[in-house]
């Protein structure tokens, strides 16, 4: 978690912006002012970092790619750098890019715009992919899912040893689901030494918005979901009316999607010390053991088992 204040920074939070790591790959969901500060803080793998989503148009998830970007560029990047986002992420980077004059930049950046309406796929790879919804907001909105395909079920190696099927490409191929036959005329299927295909794990992004399906069906049972969490009980109505959530609406979508652990982030300035305590207090009465973000919290998605 690099920033999690709503709007403006405070001394203690910067503005939104995630970083998710996996396999030594990097992506950032949004990039609000003192983005870059963060992830320099939070020690951030830039070796392997090729995609930036962006959720709206707001500044405090934008104003950070302009400083972003030209460090990029002053540490010599070559590789691409893709950025997802909403119609109008283009010509707000290609802006600042070329004030006051065209930036000479050592690397292409690569954009991938889509409408208010986009609902679909907007990244994949053989072994993840990424969707986008649209989220409930006062300006275009999206919020995201990041799924690992499901990978092979484990391979008896004991049972094959017993079955003498040979060291060598005769596993490989039953660890791709065939078939093979051994040198007695047997025939050994995938289905007697390969256990079920395992789920792969799945962090979803939502913010801003206000409670919305959306939001539930792209954290359906994930394992990490980071929603805005803006207002408590007391602003209901000032949620309602800038299409925030509270943290008791945040909590509800967790807990109607079955996740595994919500962190709710976005607060309100408003928000600080005791009536911290009262927010948490809020959304553990619907999603207990939730946890409240702060700047370089750190979440560990568990292993697939």
């Amino acid at each position: 978690m690099l920033g999690t204040s709503s709007a403006v920074p405070t001394a203690r939070r910067g503005l939104s912006s995630v970083a998710l790591i996996r396999e030594g790959e990097s992506f950032l969901f949004d990039c609000g002012e003192g983005t870059q500060m963060r992830l320099i803080k939070a020690e951030f793998p830039r070796r392997k970092f090729h995609h930036i989503f962006i959720t709206h148009l707001h500044g405090d998830h934008i104003f950070g790619l302009g400083g972003l970007l030209s460090t990029l560029n002053l540490g010599e990047r070559e590789y691409p750098l893709h950025i997802h986002g909403p119609i109008g992420i283009a010509r707000f980077v290609n802006f600042l890019l070329g004030f006051p004059r065209p930036a000479r930049m050592g690397f292409e950046i690569l954009f991938h715009e889509f409408d208010a309406r986009f609902s679909g796929t907007v990244l994949e790879t053989p072994e993840y992919r990424v969707e986008a919804m649209p989220l409930v907001h006062t300006l275009p909105a999206h919020g995201f899912r990041f799924e690992e395909m499901d990978i092979p079920g484990r391979f008896d190696a004991s049972l094959a040893d017993t079955l003498g099927v040979p060291f060598g490409p005769e596993r490989g191929v039953l660890q791709r689901g065939g078939s093979i036959t051994l040198q007695d005329g047997r025939v050994v299927h995938a289905a007697e030494l390969v256990g079920p295909a395992r789920r792969g794990r799945a962090f979803a992004y939502c913010t801003d918005t206000a409670y919305c399906e959306n939001a539930v069906i792209l954290a359906r049972g994930a394992d990490v979901l980071v929603h805005e969490a803006t207002y408590g009980d007391d602003l209901a109505e000032m949620a309602k009316d800038r299409r925030h959530s509270t943290i008791r609406e945040a909590a509800t979508v967790a807990r109607r999607a079955g996740v595994k652990q919500f962190v709710a982030t976005h607060f309100s300035t408003r928000y600080d010390g005791p009536l911290m305590e009262q927010l948490r207090s809020e959304g553990e009465s619907v999603f207990p053991g939730l946890l409240m973000a702060k700047d370089l919290l750190r979440v560990s998605l568990p292993p697939i088992p």
